[in-house]
């Protein structure tokens, strides 16, 4: 480093290794997090159909789980239940609150099982922020308007990633049905 005479040189290689590091992690994340739904979008079958990946997911929904829904997270915690099987199921969400309702990213295209569980329900409930909202009709939109609905980092994040269709959930009549405690919270989860 130029004009660091005062600094021996062993400590100036340390810090510059200790740097290119944290950069090559930082890149790494964003690069996965930009290229996964790329990927996952362009070849979905090969893709969603191996071990690994569906072990990535397994992990990954684990982690966020334990986040969403909660007062401080910008993650919600969608409940939604399976057109076939009746099951009730959940999925972590980036979420947005957007006109009488919320925006949820479609990441993964229009057939993500979350999305046609929706569509096929025409309901679901979202744990956001510490309350539970019940939710209807469904919309699929895109467009500037609904990009402009995210905050800064997360509209850099969600184009660079190639995700410009969203999920409009309306709130029903009911609106918001609880406030989430620790209890209600691991009940749902």
């Amino acid at each position: 480093v130029p004009g660091v005479n005062w600094m021996p040189k062993g400590v100036l290689v340390a810090i510059d290794k200790r740097i290119r590091g944290l950069l090559l992690v930082v890149f790494a994340v964003l690069g996965w997090l930009v290229l996964l739904p790329r990927i996952a979008r362009r070849h979905r079958d090969a893709v969603f159909n191996r071990s690994g990946f569906k072990k990535f997911l397994r992990t990954y929904n684990g982690m966020t789980c334990k986040i969403s829904g909660t007062r401080r997270s910008s993650w919600g915690m969608l409940t939604h239940v399976g057109r076939r099987s009746g099951q009730v199921y959940q999925t972590s969400l980036g979420t947005v609150d957007y006109g009488d309702g919320f925006l949820l990213p479609l990441g993964y295209g229009p057939r993500t099982d979350w999305y046609r569980n929706l569509m096929a329900a025409g309901t679901g409930t979202l744990a956001w922020k510490g309350r539970t909202y019940r939710l209807e009709r469904p919309e699929l939109i895109s467009g500037p308007e609904a990009m402009r609905a995210w905050p800064l980092t997360s509209r850099t994040l969600l184009r660079l990633a190639g995700m410009h269709e969203f999920v409009w959930l309306h709130q029903s009549v009911e609106g918001a049905t609880e406030r989430l405690t620790p209890a209600t919270q691991h009940a749902t989860r």
